[in-house]
């Protein structure tokens, strides 16, 4: 695999294949009124805070699920894969969880327990062809993030820890070695298997959009007890 690639270099019949899905996610997921405050320097406290609750524990419960799925007897290839999904999503959850230290006396309503039983569903599975169409979509949007996040000056955003992180956060060649890996294993499935990674792919996409409304319409009044 050559990991000087481009996304934009690639001719992936996976990317191809899950077409549709994929405009959903630019056109719902990376331009959602969540993302385009967060750029523009708008977006409430509350709602953000909400936002780095949701996304350090789901990337968390990634990178433990992918450690444990490492250690099965799967080809070497696909367990080098694994524990590097586990180390990327291990750091970006830790980066988050260092920014919540500065609203520690902030607790607000999160929703990621629907996100978590859909991939627990399918990592439970141990079928790593599903397992990858799941979380494809999770590091192609954090790559997407981080080139948006390039434009932005940093320096005066409220949310400035944020932008850095995603600015230093690259999961651009982690996206694409698992993007080759679905290449390489969806040629030799049946169409009703193409159908079902689709869908795989979009329920995902689909999760992915409900944590920004969740996130999104988080007010002052709404607390945790």
């Amino acid at each position: 695999m050559d990991s000087f690639l481009n996304l934009k270099d690639l001719n992936s019949p996976f990317l191809n294949m899950v077409e549709s899905p994929l405009q959903y996610l630019h056109k719902a997921v990376l331009k959602h009124p969540f993302y385009e405050q967060l750029i523009n320097q708008d977006l409430k406290q509350v709602q953000f805070v909400s936002f780095l609750n949701q996304q350090e524990r789901v990337w968390r419960f990634l990178s433990e699920e992918m450690i444990l799925l490492s250690k099965l007897n799967y080809p070497k290839c696909i367990n080098r894969i694994l524990v590097q999904n586990a180390q990327l999503s291990l750091i970006v959850a830790g980066s988050l969880s260092t920014q919540l230290d500065q609203f520690k006396e902030h607790s607000y309503k999160i929703a990621y327990k629907e996100y978590i039983v859909f991939l627990k569903s399918l990592i439970d599975k141990r079928l790593f062809l599903p397992i990858f169409a799941a979380i494809l979509p999770r590091f192609w949007l954090a790559t997407h993030l981080h080139r948006r996040c390039l434009k932005l000056k940093a320096h005066n955003h409220p949310y400035k820890q944020f932008i850095k992180h995603c600015i230093s956060i690259n999961a651009e060649q982690q996206t694409i070695r698992i993007i080759q890996t679905l290449d390489d294993l969806v040629q030799a499935i049946s169409k009703v298997e193409q159908t079902e990674m689709q869908q795989i792919f979009m329920d995902a996409g689909l999760h992915e959009c409900e944590l920004l409304n969740e996130a999104y319409k988080q007010n002052n009044n709404e607390r945790v007890l």
